[in-house]
């Protein structure tokens, strides 16, 4: 149960996280934000504070594995740099050099990243993967929008923590540029979940039939990214 403040401590699992409640006339759905160290909920402001609770207690076991992956993922000091990077689904090797100029090739299996001395070689990868999520993100997401007959009115990258896509009532969709890391299947569902908000603007039964029609094995591919979701976080 919530306390009654807009703001105090919810118990997800052995953690008692900091929490607060956000409620807006413009919103029209509930929703969750988390990051590393709140959770806020988002809510219309009419709606009763024990459907807000009930809806807090079904999201108890995503909150739980969000919270959970957010404090795996603090920085520590003493934490092992990491040693590869996935590229839709495929393991890379990082490959570091001290270079006058910074850079990134692939080998193969090998990602060669040429930093200059001091330079941080995570943000010469994060960068490459960035430029390659724009467009492979953007060519799927068209892909799929032919098959449902509509298209979003925007699209863009971003840099979520907690979230791999939105799309809101005007049509504007975004997929967190991290599913690049991801086999196209992965990021195929992603994208017909966002696309089926076109459609329907929640998580009905009938949102879940149109992501169906979009994206087969729904189920296994839900579960796929859940169990991945850590490793597409680490850089």
């Amino acid at each position: 149960m919530l306390p009654h403040a807009n703001s105090g401590v919810l118990q997800i699992g052995d953690a008692a996280v900091p929490y607060q409640l956000r409620r807006s006339r413009r919103r029209r759905t509930l929703g969750l934000t988390v990051t590393a160290h709140e959770v806020r909920i988002h809510a219309p402001s009419w709606t009763p504070r024990p459907e807000i609770e009930r809806y807090v207690l079904q999201q108890h076991d995503w909150l739980h594995r969000t919270w959970a992956r957010l404090q795996a993922c603090t920085p520590q000091t003493d934490a092992a740099p990491v040693s590869e990077v996935r590229y839709l689904g495929r393991a890379l090797r990082l490959d570091i050099h001290a270079s006058l100029f910074g850079g990134v090739q692939r080998h193969g299996g090998v990602l060669r990243v040429y930093a200059p001395p001091g330079g941080d070689a995570s943000a010469l990868v994060r960068a490459w993967l960035l430029a390659r999520a724009e467009r492979l993100l953007a060519w799927r997401l068209a892909r799929i929008a032919r098959k449902l007959g509509r298209a979003p009115s925007r699209f863009a990258l971003s840099n979520a923590q907690t979230q791999w896509g939105s799309c809101t009532r005007r049509g504007h969709i975004r997929l967190n540029w991290r599913l690049v890391q991801a086999p196209l299947t992965l990021i195929d569902y992603v994208a017909a979940h966002e696309l089926a908000h076109l459609v329907h603007l929640d998580h009905s039964p009938r949102f879940w039939t149109q992501v169906a029609a979009l994206c087969p094995d729904v189920s296994a591919r839900r579960a796929e990214l859940r169990t991945m979701s850590h490793s597409l976080f680490l850089i």
